[in-house]
């Protein structure tokens, strides 16, 4: 591989890593929106090094606290290391579609970067399952979900963005609109299947879900917005990692 390519691989790794955590980025990264677009093949390793650390977490938690407690300081760990990013995707998407009746109006309100009660109720129990589905999870179980559910959630949003209308004109997911392409989702899907095969645990109801999870916040926003926005990846992004969560704590 030309050393050109390797350092444009490295480049765009460190550009997804710096979009979706607070981790620090080296300097002379080229984050230009091309750069941008292009990091998406990288979203899943990011998410699993978050799941690695929401892992690491959990795992010192449970040495000293019971479940509930862990989970909590395993999710304010996530929050920390991602800056709360999808979280306010999630708030700003509730808002908008929640209180807005004309597409514009709902734009609107998802670009104000004020909370209302759609969104203040939303995070909350957004949060909320998070940590009770977590702490439902039996150990060493619960680590291999967390690293799985991460990694999932920030896949989800290569194929709703190959697979929909980007309806901003400007917008934190514009510069993805036209770079995913079948190269690169199809790469993201194999590294998954390959992180679902290796990590230990009976996981196969987690996959199933987080597909039906993307795929029914696809044909939610395609109804309420006709497309997709950037709040709306980071609010699929959370229920795809809740998902995983309910279905690894599921009794069945």
């Amino acid at each position: 591989m030309p050393q050109s390519s390797i350092r444009r691989f490295i480049n765009d790794y460190f550009v997804a890593q710096t979009f979706l955590t607070r981790l620090p980025c080296p300097a002379g990264v080229d984050h230009s929106g091309e750069a941008l677009g292009r990091s998406t093949a990288w979203f899943p390793l990011v998410g699993t090094l978050v799941g690695l650390a929401a892992a690491a977490a959990m795992a010192v938690s449970l040495h000293f606290f019971e479940p509930l407690l862990s989970a909590t300081l395993c999710v304010m760990a996530t929050v920390l290391l991602t800056g709360a990013f999808h979280e306010d995707g999630l708030a700003d998407s509730a808002d908008g579609i929640g209180g807005g009746f004309s597409l514009e109006r709902k734009l609107e309100i998802m670009r104000d970067s004020r909370i209302g009660t759609y969104g203040t109720v939303a995070l909350l129990l957004g949060v909320l399952l998070r940590i009770f589905a977590l702490a439902e999870i039996p150990a060493p179980l619960v680590f291999s979900a967390l690293i799985l559910a991460h990694s999932l959630a920030r896949f989800s949003s290569l194929p709703l963005i190959y697979f929909n209308t980007y309806i901003r004109e400007q917008g934190t997911g514009k510069p993805f609109a036209a770079q995913v392409t079948p190269a690169r989702l199809g790469a993201a899907t194999i590294y998954c299947g390959l992180l679902w095969l290796l990590l230990p645990g009976t996981l196969w109801p987690a996959l199933i879900i987080a597909f039906l999870a993307t795929l029914g916040a696809q044909w939610y926003f395609r109804r309420k917005l006709g497309g997709i926005t950037g709040d709306t990846l980071g609010a699929t992004n959370q229920l795809v990692e809740a998902s995983v969560y309910l279905a690894l704590a599921a009794r069945i």
